[in-house]
């Protein structure tokens, strides 16, 4: 399988990269649009502000090559916010637009944001008697 993780210049890349070499993998780290487009699989990981990372995406030349990806694409952290259509961050940020959602800015708990680190989690029982964390932020989701 042809794994490739998009250089968007914003990102832990050896991080990614470690992580699905685990899996037996050997990703790419490119942002070539000839080793992008023919991806089996693509990932978009991202750290940093929405503002920062779109200047970078536009800098790099990769919002139109983003678009362009039909191969099932996974965002890590910023890199799925990036997929929305704007963000609330910094007075609103203008996103790729490829989910048709915007990113609303995280509910202030009483804690640091961005909040990083190691945490407890617990988890919670769901219908299918399946078992996932449990957590504060619900996931982007559209009605």
């Amino acid at each position: 399988m042809n794994v490739v993780i998009l250089d968007t210049g914003c990102a832990n890349l050896n991080s990614v990269k470690s992580a699905i070499a685990r899996h037996g993998y050997e990703p790419k780290v490119s942002r070539d649009p000839d080793v992008v487009l023919l991806a089996d699989k693509l990932f978009l990981p991202g750290v940093g502000t929405a503002q920062a990372a779109m200047d970078q995406v536009r800098e790099r030349e990769l919002f139109d090559l983003i678009k362009a990806c039909t191969q099932p694409v996974l965002g890590i952290c910023l890199g799925m916010q990036l997929l929305g259509r704007r963000s609330e961050e910094s007075n609103g940020v203008d996103l790729l637009g490829i989910i048709e959602e915007d990113v609303p800015k995280m509910t202030d708990f009483g804690l640091p944001l961005p909040h990083m680190g190691w945490n407890r989690i617990g988890a919670a029982s769901i219908k299918d008697q399946g078992r996932l964390p449990a957590g504060r932020q619900p996931p982007v989701s559209g009605d």
